[in-house]
């Protein structure tokens, strides 16, 4: 099978599209024949080397992509999803199996969950991560229906999918994005949305007097907006290395990582995309066939689109 490989850290140019030798699943794995993957800003960063730490104990070449879709291809001992299943799933790359970016994969069946086979594929891919991770900040969060939550970069990925899930919950949330971005938000739940710098506080304060209950920091910018979330309350960094330092608060740090493997999260993800409660997001022209991933990959270092670039292995 191809894959789309590099050997060294360094932008598109470095991408390679080659053969790689597939084992067979073992016992409670499964081989999925990739339809589509995305292109994430993970991705971009293991590229360009700025995950290398985590990279040590591996050798090139090196495979990215922490979400697809596909269908099965071939089952181990014990899994009982038939060949030609529809799923959708979340894989850790930095690992010698490698990631996403495959005409096939083999991973564990926990990974994964069946998806309806009238969903659309590439759409689909564009999901799993970014809601999973959105599923563990507001558990790690614990608010109640009727409280409030701030989610920051709310018109991106990960914002996106945490108000359309905060909404599901009964949560009331305010989201901060650019004047472009207030009807998408409006229209995915927020009940609230604030401008990005000028008159954030005002408008917030006059929404939130005592403060909001949460706060989901997808844009990175914790430090700059803890202060509105009230005394006792709670904040959620989406990465380790952008810390929210503000005593006051409970503070937690939350990686897609710790959700691989829990199926049940992965299915909740899936029939909230059959139901329509979860909407994917392909940027503008953005879906590649595997075999121009160097395109792609420039496309989504450009960005200037809301939405993922997705590579399509059909």
């Amino acid at each position: 099978m191809k894959a789309v490989t590099f050997y060294e850290f360094g932008g598109p140019e470095v991408l390679r599209i080659e053969e790689r030798p597939l084992r067979q699943p073992g016992p409670g794995e499964l081989a999925i024949a990739v339809s589509a993957a995305p292109i994430n800003p993970t991705d971009r960063l293991m590229l360009g080397g700025a995950q290398a730490s985590t990279m040590t104990d591996l050798l090139p070449p090196f495979v990215a992509g922490m979400e697809f879709s596909g269908r099965v291809a071939a089952t181990g001992e014990g899994v009982e999803l038939p060949v030609g299943t529809s799923v959708i799933g979340v894989c850790n790359p930095r690992t010698p199996s490698g990631g996403a970016q495959a005409q096939e994969i083999v991973v564990p069946a926990t990974y994964v969950a069946k998806i309806a086979a009238n969903i659309d594929l590439s759409s689909a891919s564009t999901v799993p991560m970014n809601a999973l991770t959105a599923i563990l900040a507001l558990e790690m969060l614990g608010l109640a229906g009727g409280q409030t939550l701030l989610v920051t970069g709310g018109a991106g990925m990960l914002g996106s999918y945490a108000i359309q899930l905060a909404r599901q919950a009964g949560l009331k949330v305010l989201a901060n994005a650019s004047d472009k971005d207030r009807d998408f938000l409006t229209a995915i739940g927020a009940d609230v949305v604030l401008p990005r710098d000028a008159g954030l506080e005002q408008k917030l304060r006059a929404a939130c007097p005592e403060g909001v209950d949460g706060l989901i920091d997808g844009a990175l910018i914790g430090n700059e907006v803890s202060r509105f979330v009230r005394n006792g309350g709670g904040a959620i960094s989406v990465r380790k290395s952008y810390r929210i330092d503000d005593p006051r608060l409970s503070v937690g740090y939350v990686s897609v990582a710790e959700g691989i493997g829990d199926p049940e999260r992965i299915a909740r993800i899936a029939k909230m995309l059959e139901l329509g409660t979860l909407k994917p997001r392909v940027a503008p022209k953005g879906v590649f066939p595997f075999t121009k991933a160097a395109e792609a990959y420039a496309m989504a270092e450009r960005g200037g689109f809301r939405g993922r670039v997705v590579l399509t292995f059909d």
